[in-house]
């Protein structure tokens, strides 16, 4: 299967049924956020919410069909077009993010505390913008493009909407463009072009493939028994890495050494 049932049927027509919430809405709408992997695999325990939720969602797919020219007819040129499996593309997901910190700090007081969304036309006369600075909300979005030092690749996300899962995968595409600044050149105000990429590779399978040798580098509260669990789901299973690792005494391992995860017979 060339892609998961759950992005084919999202991404396909869900979109289209959910009453997405807007951010003009007189209550206060969910957040869009953004789940990702920080040093396991399948394991989505970093969390990133939007200042403000997208005003759309695009969703798309394509297939590549090959072109193959027929033989001229009186008809005029005839062509055919081939199907091949390899031509079929992940869906994926395109949002656009807002980032707004002119009027201070989200939610820490000031202008930004008294309006629901960014108003550059609006007039207020009790005191100047206390504009910081945009750059540590968008660069937690930018470190999503970058290699993990833990997972040797950029992270898996999971972008939600409430309870809706929108897509699983990778953020593939990322173009931030600032368009205010204050007058030391201190930017506060972004917009930031996201595209994610449904993967089907879903890291968490790969994990707990139990028939290929793997390595883990033991974290601070790791035990054999949650380790057993991470890759074989049994924690039964803990004795298996203890003699591969010749360890004596299960309860201490010690933490950055790295233990190898014999496959199952």
């Amino acid at each position: 299967m060339l892609m998961e049932d759950y992005g084919r049927s999202v991404l396909g027509g869900l979109l289209s049924s959910v009453g997405l919430p807007s951010i003009l809405s007189s209550s206060s709408p969910t957040k869009l956020s953004i789940h990702y992997e920080t040093f396991r695999k399948g394991y989505f325990d970093g969390q990133l919410k939007v200042l403000f939720n997208p005003n759309s969602l695009t969703a798309s797919s394509s297939v590549d069909w090959r072109t193959v020219n027929l033989a001229a007819s009186i008809d005029g040129r005839s062509f055919l077009l081939k199907f091949t499996t390899a031509s079929v593309k992940p869906p994926t997901l395109s949002l656009e993010l807002l980032f707004d910190t002119y009027e201070g700090e989200p939610g820490g007081g000031g202008w930004g505390s008294l309006i629901s969304v960014p108003n550059p036309l609006a007039i207020h006369g009790f005191s100047s913008p206390s504009g910081v600075s945009v750059l540590p909300y968008t660069s937690k979005i930018a470190e999503l493009t970058q290699i993990n030092r833990e997972l040797h690749r950029p992270p898996h996300c999971q972008v939600w909407w409430g309870r809706v899962l929108l897509i699983t995968g990778p953020l593939t595409s990322l173009t931030q463009n600032f368009t205010r600044f204050m007058p030391d050149g201190t930017p506060v105000r972004a917009k930031l072009n996201c595209t994610f990429t449904v993967s089907s590779a879903v890291a968490g399978r790969e994990l707990r493939s139990a028939d290929v040798t793997k390595t883990h580098t033991v974290k601070l509260g790791d035990t054999l028994q949650l380790i057993a669990h991470q890759y074989y789901e049994d924690v039964s299973l803990w004795r298996a890495i203890a003699l591969a690792n010749n360890i004596d005494d299960p309860r201490r391992i010690e933490p950055g050494s790295i233990l190898t995860i014999p496959k199952l017979k």
